[in-house]
């Protein structure tokens, strides 16, 4: 069998891993000449470990990952603590750790480890332009107008998805009504006492701020209400006043932090949702993470779902005698988790609506979402 994967992001490079473990036969196609750092965190809880752990980058991952002592909640303008929790010894718990991360660091990790168990698997420079199942296969048009054929394609080109367009139409973007900013902080500049993990919101804004690569950066994620906005990306330079000015409001702490992000290095983006789709294949082609199920950020779960479809998709091709009824069990699988974790993150942003207070963040408890085995798991259900 002949896969080939349509994007080298975190949700396809995790799903050619998966397969070429299961002893199947992988080309990723990514669209840039060259994958490089983006300059942004992301939060791995157990339920996204417990994959990358099994397919074998553990090691890799702890040489530079940051595991949170503590998270704090505050209130945006005075710094007052609303909420402290202690995380649970979740590698007891789950036998897998709770990660937060640089994203190349990870993503590095995925590609050096690819090369070693499926070299050359990774092609960069090589955007897939149009699909179109033919009977038993898929003939794959890029960019450059280069003709291939494969089994079966994994559309896992992000968010924006040009090949979830172009397969299903769906219906346009919405703007979720937020726009958000993020950028990274050299610890080394900032005061003993800031360089930690939390977050702080209130009035309709909120910045989370966390800790990656051995504590050397501080990452920071603020997002704040808009009334129209018309962009959407995720490198759209932010002018730096611009920015400390829609936080003017927050705690001296919090500013220090932000005014400390380098000049040029801190970006902007509208935040969009998208129609639900029940039905992530077409043929002989199938969508995985934000391609399949486009998730606002408010839950620190897009990545992890990407992590977990992957896992998940290469089990039902391992397992199920056709690519149809490997699809129609990922979707089986996927489908009700998905759908309730993009449901709860849409929702999950009213929570920093209004003044701060210790009952707005009541019934967060993860447990159920990180105890989630994408590994061993059962399938269908």
């Amino acid at each position: 069998m002949k896969i080939a994967i349509a994007g080298g992001g975190i949700g396809g490079l995790t799903t050619a891993l998966a397969l070429t473990q299961a002893g199947i036969a992988v080309t990723v196609y990514e669209r840039s000449s060259q994958l490089v750092d983006l300059g942004a965190g992301i939060t791995l809880a157990p339920n996204a470990t417990r994959v990358l752990y099994h397919l074998g980058l553990g090691p890799a991952l702890e040489q530079t990952a940051v595991t949170p002592p503590v998270s704090e909640y505050r209130h945006y303008r005075t710094g007052a603590v609303i909420m402290r929790m202690v995380p649970k010894d979740y590698r007891q718990l789950f036998g897998v750790p709770y990660l937060r991360m640089h994203r190349w660091d990870l993503q590095e990790a995925m590609i050096n480890h690819l090369a070693e168990i499926a070299p050359g698997a990774l092609k960069l420079n090589a955007r897939v332009e149009q699909l179109e199942s033919r009977g038993s296969e898929v003939k794959i048009t890029f960019g450059d107008g280069r003709v291939e054929t494969a089994d079966i394609v994994i559309a896992a080109d992000g968010i924006r998805s040009a090949l979830r367009e172009k397969l299903f139409s769906p219906a346009p973007p919405v703007f979720s009504g937020y726009v958000a900013w993020r950028g990274l902080v050299d610890t080394a500049t900032l005061p003993p006492q800031l360089r930690e993990s939390a977050v702080a919101f209130g009035q309709g804004r909120h910045i989370n701020r966390y800790l990656v690569r051995r504590g050397e950066l501080l990452n920071f994620v603020a997002v704040a209400q808009r009334t129209q906005w018309a962009e959407e990306g995720w490198a759209i330079p932010a002018p730096r006043d611009e920015f400390l000015d829609e936080f003017s409001s927050f705690d001296e702490g919090t500013r220090t932090i932000l005014s400390r992000a380098a000049q040029g290095q801190v970006f902007k983006w509208g935040l969009f949702g998208r129609p639900w789709l029940e039905q992530w294949h077409s043929g002989r082609v199938v969508l995985l993470g934000d391609a399949a199920h486009p998730m606002l950020p408010f839950l620190g779960q897009g990545g992890a779902n990407a992590i977990e479809d992957a896992m998940i998709l290469a089990r039902c091709l391992a397992s199920q005698a056709t690519p149809q009824q490997a699809f129609a069990l990922y979707q089986a699988s996927r489908g009700p988790r998905t759908r309730k974790a993009t449901d709860e993150a849409a929702k999950r942003g009213e929570r920093y609506l209004g003044e701060p207070t210790a009952d707005s963040l009541k019934g967060d408890n993860p447990e159920g979402q990180y105890a989630y085995d994408a590994v061993a798991g059962p399938l269908g259900v």
